[in-house]
């Protein structure tokens, strides 16, 4: 598997791997569109503003997508998504690593952050096994009642090997 950035094409793959209103809010967060089209769907994960990333196999089919971005000081990651049939299969894990890895690297950031809805508690074990810990968020808006903050260190993700 290899991450590579985000293509459009990526992200009419993507579309494909959200097939109701609630996947799409669970991945794309409460102010996400549903039903969407090509362009709300770019408009509303912003894409290309957003440093975006996809994993793919070795035929380059996308297996898995997430961003990051700066976000109080955190590489903030967000919008992560294995695709259906990969789930299980530890890809999670190996996006969020290589997510961390690039992205606070780019930021020059040594701790990252994510948002995740409450009710997903697949995904909450996983950013937990990773060593995420749940935060308090500053100025917590309306919207974020729904979801835990969680903050880790970026060594605590990938290991030591970060400048």
């Amino acid at each position: 598997m290899e991450l590579v950035t985000a293509t459009e094409e990526h992200l009419r793959t993507l579309m494909q791997w959200l097939p109701d209103a609630g996947a799409c809010k669970q991945w794309g967060g409460p102010s996400f569109r549903y039903p969407f089209t090509t362009e709300t769907f770019l408009e509303d994960c912003r894409w290309p503003e957003l440093a975006s990333y996809t994993l793919v196999d070795s035929a380059g089919a996308p297996s898995a997508f997430g961003q990051y971005y700066e976000r109080l000081g955190h590489c903030h990651l967000g919008r992560l998504i294995v695709a259906p049939q990969a789930r299980g299969c530890g890809l999670g894990k190996q996006l969020i690593r290589q997510l961390v890895g690039t992205g606070c690297d780019a930021l020059h950031l040594d701790r990252c952050s994510l948002f995740v809805l409450r009710n997903n508690g697949a995904a909450l074990a996983l950013y937990q096994g990773l060593g995420f810990t749940l935060s308090e968020y500053p100025g917590a808006p309306d919207w974020l009642a729904e979801c835990f903050y969680l903050v880790a260190p970026a060594t605590k993700i990938i290991g030591e090997g970060i400048s």
